[in-house]
């Protein structure tokens, strides 16, 4: 809740953040939803000037909420560009999708606060809206807006909206082992994401989203999310970038052999990248080395690392032990469909491989391995999260494959909820 005081010659505002859902109803009444008893909840109530509303609506735009209720006259905020998106349901849809604001309290001893705005979703099986991790420092898995089928009010909906339709300023380049629309195409890779470029005049901003979802999204054709997919469990995050990031990524799909489907990025917003020039125009090397690792970082002033790591099916490496866990240098516990050749691995001391027991919860849903279709796995001690694109079994070693690892604490503490059980291996 943003409260405003609007007594002439006045500054008095604050802003409650809260977990309680349903809760305060507007002008009928205190009424606090007893069944939230049996529950943890955390409010905080910081006291602002009001000068500091629309760097919160700025953050707050990102992360779109449902605005229910809105007295605060226009006479109060004139001049507060994002605030007035904020009260009309204006949410973006262009890069940048990442926003770090900056407030003070309104106190002497003034108080500052960082607002981070970020997006991954889980979407366990049998869910048609997924568990989003809304900010670097979030504490729980947060219920999407919407569902999943839907695209206006969902975040990665939000995202897409200029991938399945028509923007001038922003193109992109995607990738999909089971392409839109196009059956039984035969590829090495299992890799599913889109590179997300605006190419407006002396703006720096993109995204890359890397994904579960086969067949999705399609290029230019409306939003379509596969109804099919909803018994399965996905994984979608969305990484804001600069475009100086994309030649490094490019570097590492080339070893992961994607099967690109669209790309209508300008050569002028991609010059000297010669990776990403290589990867648009299918041009996969042959010769060693099959390994690659980059390093990017999002584009935020508190920025997250995100290391990449590949490999092509000529190396016949085993991604999770012969690539993560030697580059992690730690224990790995894993979250993945798994063959009967490939166990757990607990020879070597702090290198160890855990499965992850099954089923699982994603905060209040459940998932299990007969119906999830994401592979992931988390460093033990942390604080890494690592998305692979291929299944923990043994022919993966004759296959292409990618880990994407970002190593940041709260998003590793989410998927180390999930971790919680793993099964006995071999010393």
């Amino acid at each position: 809740v943003i409260i405003v005081q609007t007594t002439q010659n006045t500054d008095a505002a604050s802003w409650i953040v809260h977990t309680v859902p349903g809760f305060p109803a507007a002008k009928t009444g205190y009424s606090w939803p007893v069944a939230e008893n049996a529950k943890g909840h955390i409010l905080i109530c910081l006291t602002i000037s009001e000068s500091q509303i629309n760097a919160i609506a700025a953050s707050l735009l990102r992360a779109e909420p449902l605005v229910h209720y809105n007295d605060i006259p226009e006479t109060e905020t004139v001049g507060m560009q994002y605030f007035k998106k904020l009260s009309d349901g204006q949410f973006p849809t262009v890069p940048p999708y990442l926003s770090r604001q900056s407030i003070k309290t309104a106190a002497q001893a003034a108080v500052t606060v960082n607002i981070y705005s970020k997006a991954i979703l889980y979407k366990a099986p049998g869910q048609t809206r997924g568990k989003i991790i809304v900010s670097n420092n979030a504490g729980a898995w947060e219920d999407g807006a919407q569902v999943l089928t839907t695209r206006q009010g969902q975040s990665f909906g939000v995202t897409l909206q200029h991938v399945v339709e028509n923007h001038n300023e922003i193109k992109f380049l995607a990738y999909n082992n089971v392409p839109p629309g196009m059956p039984n195409v035969k590829t090495k890779s299992n890799s599913k994401g889109v590179i997300i470029v605006q190419t407006t005049q002396n703006t720096d901003a993109a995204s890359w989203i890397v994904h579960t979802v086969p067949g999705f999204p399609a290029a230019k054709t409306g939003y379509s999310w596969p109804v099919a997919e909803n018994a399965k469990g996905h994984l979608l995050i969305c990484l804001t970038i600069s475009e100086s990031q994309i030649n490094a990524i490019a570097a590492s799909l080339l070893r992961a052999e994607p099967l690109v489907h669209y790309n209508d990025i300008p050569e002028t917003e991609t010059v000297g990248m010669q990776y990403f020039k290589k990867l648009s125009d299918g041009q996969f090397p042959t010769v060693p080395p099959y390994l690659s690792r980059q390093s990017i970082k999002t584009a935020a002033q508190a920025a997250v690392t995100v290391n990449i790591y590949s490999k092509s099916a000529s190396s016949r490496y085993e991604i999770y032990r012969r690539v993560i866990v030697k580059a992690l240098k730690k224990t790995i516990k894993v979250w993945s469909r798994r063959d009967n050749k490939l166990k757990g691995d607990c020879r070597v001391v702090e290198r160890n491989i855990r499965l992850i027991k099954s089923p699982a919860r994603v905060g209040d849903h459940d998932t299990n391995l007969d119906a999830d279709l994401t592979n992931w796995a988390v460093s033990d001690p942390g604080n890494i999260f690592c998305l692979i694109d291929r299944p923990y079994a043994k022919n993966q070693t004759v296959q292409s494959a990618m880990a994407v690892c970002i190593d940041q604490a709260a998003i590793f503490a989410r998927f180390n909820d999930i971790a919680a059980q793993v099964e006995d291996c071999s010393q």
